[in-house]
């Protein structure tokens, strides 16, 4: 598809921004709906470091690959990292901890699908690449 890796981006900025935004607005709230618990005062600025800051300028970060073609390949191998290190920590965490359930099992499949998309989308990055030059 033509499109694939400017939807992917698109899809992706969105998804890291609301992530971020919704821990910004609502910790709480949000922390709860993923069953976190802050157990210690000091943990919500750590929180709020990791679900907020650090997601709403990955999302930014990719933003900037939908405008600036030419970071295209980067980002779609960088998100893939990111998602196979989130894929591998959850399942590490699943096998170690808590066992299987419905939510981790969403969000692990989501996130290989994700990886493969991202790969499927460098790919035909690099291969466009390549016949440019």
């Amino acid at each position: 598809m033509k499109n694939s890796g400017t939807i992917y981006l698109i899809l992706n900025a969105l998804i890291f921004a609301i992530i971020g935004v919704s821990a910004f607005a609502n910790p709480l709230a949000f922390t709860k709906t993923i069953d976190f618990a802050l157990t210690a005062p000091a943990a919500m600025p750590e929180f709020l470091a990791t679900f907020g800051g650090l997601m709403v300028m990955i999302g930014v970060a990719i933003g900037l690959a939908v405008v600036f073609r030419r970071h295209r390949k980067i980002a779609f191998l960088l998100i893939v990292m990111a998602y196979a290190g989130f894929g591998s920590g959850r399942l590490i965490g699943m096998l170690a901890h808590s066992g299987f359930d419905w939510r981790n099992g969403l969000f692990f499949a989501t996130e290989i699908l994700l990886i493969l998309w991202g790969t499927a989308c460098y790919l035909q990055e690099r291969k466009q690449g390549h016949s440019a030059a």
